[in-house]
């Protein structure tokens, strides 16, 4: 049996150059906390969440290229605009 095990999650595909840009902006404070529904894998420096809160979604991405990580958001919208922003990251359609 081999020990070389890929325990690799999910990998956002390379950005394109019509990529739509992301207005991300600065963690903002909630009442309740953020549920996070599914992530990137933790193996490349940029990391994003898919974010629930207080009845609305948005995405979180971690830079950790830089010290200290940068940590923003995406606008927090409806659940569905979240899901489609979702997908254009992960098809490397958004950025």
């Amino acid at each position: 049996m081999s020990d070389d095990y890929d325990f690799h999650g999910t990998h956002p595909a390379a950005t394109r150059p019509d990529a739509v840009r992301v207005k991300w902006v600065e963690v903002q404070p909630s009442p309740s906390p953020a549920r996070v529904r599914r992530y990137t894998c933790e193996c490349r420096p940029l990391i994003f969440e898919d974010c629930r809160a207080g009845g609305q979604a948005f995405i979180r991405r971690y830079d950790r290229s830089v010290v200290p990580w940068a940590i923003a958001e995406s606008p927090r919208v409806k659940i569905r605009e979240a899901e489609i922003l979702w997908r254009q990251l992960m098809a490397g359609q958004a950025r």
